[in-house]
């Protein structure tokens, strides 16, 4: 009988397995207690050396009849791929780059007789592996929003903070001028420009919520875990909709009250509206209070 160096000598020479090698081959495998991973490596180095022209029919039989052998007629997980035999098994799959055709007929012999299949051994054709590289790289194009939604924050903040600019200078003209009356116009400036910084929050929340749920996590070396906000982990579009949804209310409550102190109340029914859009408004409140606490209790389970 030939020793492995012997055969594989033998058989690289002019690279052909013919009707000669090929038996030699085979009573050598089930020798000496069968194939184990020396003999299983040699079948993969034959593999990735022969091309399937120069060997007979019953060489890609007997390279998957042999490693099926080998992963599953073993002592350790009989019947079944384990997790070192399906990263031995990936590992000289992906060797080449590619699935060859005897490959591809190992894996289905493998997924037919074995109690399990691995995911890891779920290879993928390059075609397919190259449309699910082409479609994870358009989460990217999200990189729009998140700089549109950016600079239209940085824009409503100057903007708002101009508000507050005119609503200082309005009060020092007063102030000097000493018609004091006029004064409590300054709630009008202040509560806009209260709504516009409101609004230009809701778009850093959405920019920066957008960008960790598709692009990367904002994650420097130097910062510490626990410095993050609440309501900056996001984690899921309901995460992202729910911190959204409470910046809004607040806007809405803002603009509630900015309204209300331009209109005038002429009738006890104006009164009673003004009086019912503060119920809803507390509702609203007292809603999104027991809906927050139920979610954060699960979180603290979690």
């Amino acid at each position: 009988m030939s020793t492995l160096e012997e055969l594989k000598t033998a058989i690289l020479a002019d690279g052909v397995i013919d009707e000669a090698k090929f038996k030699q081959l085979r009573e050598f495998l089930y020798a000496d207690g069968g194939i184990n991973k020396e003999k299983a490596d040699f079948l993969f180095e034959l593999k990735s050396s022969l091309r399937l022209r120069d060997c007979v029919k019953e060489w890609e039989t007997l390279f998957v009849d042999a490693i099926t052998t080998f992963l599953l007629e073993d002592d350790e997980s009989p019947g079944e791929i384990d997790e070192k035999e399906a990263k031995w098994l990936r590992a000289k799959i992906q060797y080449n780059g590619k699935l060859e055709r005897v490959e591809k007929a190992l894996l289905d012999n493998l997924r037919k007789k074995s109690i399990n299949f691995p995911d890891i051994l779920s290879y993928k054709s390059q075609y397919v592996k190259a449309f699910e590289l082409l479609l994870f790289s358009l989460r990217f194009v999200t990189f729009f929003a998140v700089l549109g939604s950016m600079f239209a924050s940085i824009a409503l903040f100057i903007r708002s903070s101009l508000q507050v600019y005119e609503g200082l200078r309005f009060f020092v003209e007063k102030f000097h001028s000493g018609d004091s009356h006029d004064l409590e116009h300054l709630v009008a400036y202040f509560v806009s420009s209260v709504d516009g910084y409101l609004f230009a929050t809701v778009l850093i929340i959405f920019s920066m919520g957008i960008y960790e749920l598709f692009i990367s996590k904002m994650d420097p070396v130097n910062r510490k875990v626990d410095s993050r906000p609440n309501w900056l982990v996001i984690s899921s579009i309901d995460d992202l909709k729910s911190s959204l949804g409470k910046v809004i209310l607040m806007i809405l409550i803002v603009s509630f009250f900015e309204h209300s102190l331009n209109i005038h109340y002429e009738s006890v029914s104006d009164l009673l509206f003004l009086s019912v859009g503060i119920l809803l408004i507390s509702a609203a409140l007292f809603l999104t209070h027991i809906h927050h606490g139920k979610h954060g209790g699960k979180k603290n389970e979690h």
